[in-house]
């Protein structure tokens, strides 16, 4: 079995596309008030540092926990 067909098989791919469109959405959001509250740049730096550095735990979580629609099962389960 190749890396990329157990990514697919425990999701990784669909949180990683998932993570990566919210975290999208929250930068448009967040450009949009800070600029409405009058903010200084530095603010939207941070949030997209903070959203680049939960790019590699959702992907680690979601390499662990197999999420399917009914229940959580962990690696050993």
């Amino acid at each position: 079995m190749s890396v990329y067909e157990e990514l697919k098989r425990r999701n990784v791919v669909k949180a990683a596309v998932l993570y990566i469109v919210s975290s999208w959405l929250i930068l448009q959001v967040a450009d949009v008030l800070f600029d409405a509250l009058e903010l200084p740049s530095t603010w939207l730096r941070l949030v997209l540092a903070i959203l680049i550095l939960g790019l590699p735990l959702t992907l680690v979580f979601s390499w662990v926990y197999e999420m399917s629609r009914l229940r959580v099962a962990g690696q050993g389960r």
